[in-house]
């Protein structure tokens, strides 16, 4: 009897033994199962039981900053262990911060950046490619556009979030003081300038562009239209070469500089306050400031209309603006980073919510049937936002972007002619693009 209880006690020992290394072996296949259900399916890395702290640099402004908190506040109450902890900035034109915040290890995990930074920062490993963390499954949400303007080569570096582009804002109290129409060509916007100049009235001109001494990122952004509009581009289809003084682009920088010297325009300044001041007739200029134009202390009868065509034949394409959603290499963290990206990018009624408040528009597909863009002004933005053409996803567009500013800056301030002033800013475009590898 007690030799059979020795054998049972043995047997008894022996199974737990086997039972414990067992269970190791189970609990760590089923841990390396579940991080990979969740790189696969999106999971929340929040699933596991240890708290996690994601944070997102956003700008400070109310109207930016309600819906961020309404969405941060729902993720939270949906996942009980992330915390997402926003780091309010001045304005979302932080793309020099964001690097030096790389450099001292204090970035972000999530950084909300303009969309032609992001091939220069997926090029130098700066931001992660979210293929990895399952983004392709999302791309047939967003319009095709904004997907595309993330991308470099064949790979996805952000999410889409909020678009815009411009239109040509106008005066009417102008126009019918000086017997003229909205204009819809360039031959056009030069007369309807002129006779709004023709006026006499002390400060008050047809049209402005924004050029100052001290330079303009805006300009840049604004000249990719007219670029397309003479049918042009800026650097050629597979982007390993410049084409700032085609033909094309030496005609659009021509029309902006015969504005200047004709005396269409003033030179050296900006009027975009004065036009809301009702001081200027004409103004190409985003959606985000139609709540300037509608406004009940708004000092003018004032309108939207499409860009004006610059050339016989060629769409009135107006240039694409896109805020995306990017994960920071280096982020502790970097599956839950990318859900709670790709949760604030794919919420249609977030996106929705963020654009009634910014004058902004949804990336999502389907997003702008809303009864809210259902208005004049609307209707003339979302035409053009079909008709837009993106900066090129070039990993060196910012040196591009700085070329072109400095020769469209000396061209417009009488310092070169277009021909000179693009031919040299291309062969400094061309030596950024040869040294990509």
């Amino acid at each position: 009897m007690v030799r059979v209880r020795k054998v049972a006690v043995l047997f008894l020992v022996m199974f737990m033994v086997v039972g414990l290394f067992s269970g190791c072996s189970s609990a760590s296949n089923e841990t390396t199962g579940s991080e990979s259900a969740q790189a696969e399916a999106g999971t929340p890395e929040a699933s596991k039981e240890e708290p996690i702290t994601i944070s997102i640099w956003w700008a400070s402004q109310d109207e930016f900053k309600e819906p961020l908190l309404k969405a941060i506040a729902e993720y939270e109450s949906a996942h009980p262990n992330v915390t997402i902890e926003p780091e309010w900035l001045a304005n979302f034109d932080y793309y020099e911060n964001y690097k030096i915040a790389l450099a001292g290890d204090t970035a972000p995990d999530i950084v909300k950046i303009d969309h032609v930074f992001v091939q220069s920062l997926g090029y130098n490993g700066q931001i992660l490619e979210l293929g990895q963390f399952g983004a392709g499954e999302v791309k047939d949400q967003f319009v095709e556009a904004a997907w595309k303007a993330n991308m470099y080569q064949d790979d996805v570096y952000a999410l889409p979030f909020d678009a815009n582009t411009l239109a040509l804002m106008y005066n009417q109290d102008l126009l019918d003081r000086a017997g003229v129409a909205v204009p819809t060509t360039y031959d056009e916007l030069v007369d309807v300038s002129m006779a709004i100049n023709n006026l006499g009235d002390e400060g008050v001109f047809g049209y402005t562009v924004p050029v100052s001494p001290q330079g303009s990122g805006f300009l840049s952004f604004q000249f990719n239209s007219w670029s397309a509009r003479n049918g042009g581009q800026i650097l050629n289809n597979d982007w390993s070469e410049s084409e700032l003084n085609s033909a094309a682009n030496v005609q659009a920088l021509q029309q902006v500089s015969d504005l200047v010297t004709e005396g269409v325009i003033p030179a050296n300044v900006y009027l975009e306050n004065e036009f809301y001041e009702g001081m200027v007739g004409l103004l190409e200029m985003g959606c985000w400031n139609i709540n300037r134009l509608v406004a009940e202390e708004a000092v003018a009868d004032f309108g939207v209309a499409p860009l004006v065509t610059l050339k016989d034949g060629v769409t009135n394409y107006a240039p694409l603006g896109l805020y995306s959603l990017a994960v920071t290499k280096g982020s502790e963290h970097e599956q839950a980073a990318y859900d709670f990206a790709k949760f604030l990018a794919t919420d249609k009624e977030l996106q929705l919510s963020y654009a009634k408040q910014t004058s902004l528009m949804p990336s999502l597909n389907g997003a702008l049937d809303d009864e809210f863009f259902n208005t004049p002004e609307w209707e003339v933005f979302i035409e053009q936002f079909r008709n837009t053409v993106s900066r090129p996803g070039t990993p060196v567009w910012p040196s591009i972007d700085k070329h072109l500013s400095e020769a469209i800056q000396k061209v417009l301030l009488g310092e070169s002619n277009p021909t000179k002033a693009l031919t040299e800013g291309k062969i400094k475009c061309d030596e950024e693009l040869a040294a990509l590898k």
